[in-house]
């Protein structure tokens, strides 16, 4: 038989996911102080916690992308590198290409 205290408890994580699944847009911080008017105390950090959990759980882990073309190990990013290195070939150094550049972003400003 279950204990009467047993019967009291109160499943937080699953009233965050029913709160999340409402309001999906909200962040962890707004979800703890809308929580906390209905008079359950929880701190935004664990709010984070169980919806990491629940994403992971669903196999939906929160990833962030990269846009195309970002980042140096892109194609355009390798061919841009080769052009500076025969502009830099042309000018007869580095010093005296990146002076050249400097003159042509006075010009152009």
């Amino acid at each position: 038989m279950a204990k009467k205290a047993d019967a009291e408890k109160v499943n937080v994580s699953k009233i965050i996911r029913e709160y999340y699944a409402d309001h999906p847009k909200d962040k962890p911080k707004a979800i703890a102080a809308a929580l906390a008017e209905q008079g359950l105390d929880i701190k935004p950090g664990y709010v984070s916690t169980i919806l990491t959990l629940t994403r992971k759980k669903a196999g939906k882990a929160a990833r962030r992308e990269r846009k195309a073309g970002s980042g140096a190990g892109s194609a355009g990013a390798v061919e841009k590198l080769i052009a500076a290195k025969k502009l830099v070939d042309q000018m007869g150094g580095i010093d005296k290409a990146q002076e050249a550049l400097s003159a042509l972003a006075r010009i152009l400003k």
